[in-house]
């Protein structure tokens, strides 16, 4: 095997390991769903670090790879373009990898996406609550950085 094939072996290794740490940041996006839901403020910041640990070791194996496709001067490819070179060495498993990162990160934005729509839902809600209690006539701040009051009924009717 030629240092070539052993290094693109190598970095075989890395994408399957990156597979891996985004199937893994995808369970902490679907736990964060649910925390969400149910407002458990603990357990969204165990899984945000869990989710931080993970892209920092996502980060550190693409360092490593992009360290050794430079060593074969293959650092500007993308996981595409390396599909011919490893065939031609007699490397396999590209594609399926690159194929399998796709679909994690796929699943992955779109999880985000969800866990970002329910952050600005709850914040709209805790608003519109704050306002209708507060007797509030919108979530903006007046000219000395005060909320502006309602001058009608707030959520309690005075002449009851």
């Amino acid at each position: 095997m030629s240092a070539a094939a052993a290094t693109l072996e190598q970095v075989l290794g890395l994408l399957i390991d990156e597979e891996s740490q985004l199937s893994r940041l995808f369970a902490f996006a679907l736990e964060e769903q649910t925390a969400l839901l149910e407002s458990s403020f603990d357990r969204i910041t165990a899984i945000s670090a869990g989710m931080l640990e993970a892209a920092n070791t996502i980060e550190a194996l693409e360092t490593e790879r992009m360290d050794l496709l430079r060593t074969i001067g293959a650092e500007d490819l993308t996981i595409e373009e390396l599909l011919p070179l490893a065939d031609d060495l007699g490397v396999t498993g590209f594609a399926g990898a690159r194929l399998r990162l796709s679909v994690r990160a796929r699943e992955l934005k779109d999880a985000q996406e969800r866990n970002a729509n329910l952050l600005v839902n709850a914040m709209k809600l805790r608003d519109r609550w704050a306002n209708m209690l507060g007797g509030l006539a919108s979530p903006t701040y007046g000219a000395q950085g005060q909320r502006t009051s309602r001058d009608g009924a707030g959520f309690v009717s005075r002449s009851a």
